[in-house]
């Protein structure tokens, strides 16, 4: 057992511990506090423990909304008060752009829809025990599942969505298996259950009567490898933007906040000045910016990889009659682009773009946006960016994961050097 101060929170939720042994992992430890530890085994080089005392609480310290919270790890700051959530994480987009910003320049932070009910996506994991189902999420660092009845931060129609599988479908599923609930719209929610073993027909029969349950849409039960056997509206799920339909790939990516997601849009249209301008957009999925930018832009080309959501950006494309924007399917990684553009955007996944500076210097835009959850390379791929002549001079912080250590960041780097 060990003593130590808890430094800071990392985007996955990890309390760092000051010991005399050197740095701890933890769950439960909030910044500023001294908490007593017990070391387990070290991981990939790092020392873990489990956290045994709070012995001198942070004066920010709460009583969580949720009663799960510290054995679930999906929250791992709810203890945290909100304002204190954002100093937290607006010190993360700090660091990632220490070094990299023109004089005066500062991350602004902003807050935008509910620190709860604001998820519209979730994964869950089952198994039968016994004669009872066990429903959740693992524990943060752990294969221990823990059952929840509740979470606070889904929205209300997927919180009722799980409380209706729990009811109809619970007492029939077998083995083991996943879980996933989408928010199609404020009103519809998917429901889709892989399994890994053979369930009754009396599953089967209770999963068509969850897809007549409100806000339950659709629901798909697959076992193994085999085609799912769905249930209800089978249609391609729509959103809705500007009272025109938004086409979204089922299981493709989309932001778990709306809310924030609408801000986020707003920025990045802000951000990157496409009015009349030829835009160059990476990692463009269904077309979460590429409507609006393309809505400006003089020219737009949109790169994506995946092959259902060139389709779908296609299509909202086509929907809003704009034939200045066309969308290639093709892998970042590999993309050979000889055209000049006025401007960048890029969304990368986690792993971040590490041909970033390379293709700017292809494509020799004027400014780039760059949007990521993932600190450490974005900080990666904006150095690179930097050396090669490029400045940041605005910096955002976005609270897309309140009650997590995840923040979502929009950096733009404009071209000083030529």
């Amino acid at each position: 057992m060990l003593e130590g101060h808890v430094r800071d929170v990392t985007d996955a939720g990890d309390s760092v511990v000051e010991t005399e042994q050197g740095i701890v992992l933890v769950t439960g430890g909030l910044p500023g506090e001294r908490v007593r530890v017990r070391t387990e085994q070290a991981r990939a080089g790092v020392l873990r423990g489990d956290l045994l005392a709070v012995l001198t609480p942070a004066s920010d310290r709460i009583e969580p909304v949720c009663r799960i919270t510290e054995r679930c790890g999906g929250c791992p700051v709810m203890s945290l008060q909100l304002e204190s959530q954002w100093q937290l994480k607006k010190r993360r987009v700090e660091r990632a752009v220490e070094g990299l910003c023109a004089d005066g320049v500062s991350v602004q932070l902003e807050a935008a829809g509910e620190p709860v009910g604001y998820r519209r996506r979730a994964r869950m994991a089952f198994r039968r025990v016994g004669q009872g189902l066990v429903l959740g999420y693992h524990a943060h660092g752990s294969r221990q599942l823990v059952d929840v009845e509740q979470c606070p931060v889904l929205t209300p129609e997927l919180d009722a969505a799980l409380a209706h599988v729990r009811t109809l479908l619970g007492p029939l599923l077998m083995g083991v298996g996943v879980l996933e609930l989408d928010g199609l719209s404020a009103e519809r929610v998917a429901v889709s259950i892989s399994c890994e073993s053979a369930q009754s027909a009396e599953a089967y029969r209770a999963a068509e009567q969850l897809a007549s349950t409100t806000p339950i849409a659709v629901v798909a039960l697959r076992v193994g490898e085999g085609a799912p056997a769905l249930f209800g509206d089978q249609s391609t799920p729509q959103l809705a933007r500007d009272g025109l339909p938004i086409t979204v790939p089922r299981h493709g990516f989309s932001q778990v906040n709306a809310a924030v997601n609408t801000r986020l849009a707003q920025r990045v249209l802000e951000l990157a000045e496409p009015q009349a301008a030829r835009v160059l957009e990476l990692y463009a999925g269904h077309g979460n910016f590429t409507l609006e930018l393309a809505a400006h832009a003089a020219q737009l080309l949109a790169v994506e990889a995946d092959e259902r959501a060139v389709e779908a950006c296609r299509q909202n494309l086509r929907v809003r009659e704009q034939k200045q924007a066309r969308v290639l399917m093709a892998d970042v990684r590999q993309f050979n682009v000889r055209e000049r553009f006025d401007v960048l955007v890029l969304d990368p996944p986690r792993g971040g773009c590490p041909a970033l500076a390379t293709l700017a210097q292809q494509t020799r835009p004027a400014r780039v946006v760059y949007i990521s959850c993932h600190m450490t390379t974005l900080q990666r791929d904006l150095r690179a960016l930097h050396a090669a002549g490029y400045v940041a001079d605005r910096v955002h912080a976005l609270d897309m994961f309140p009650q997590t250590g995840h923040v979502e960041a929009i950096v733009r780097m404009r071209r000083v050097v030529s």
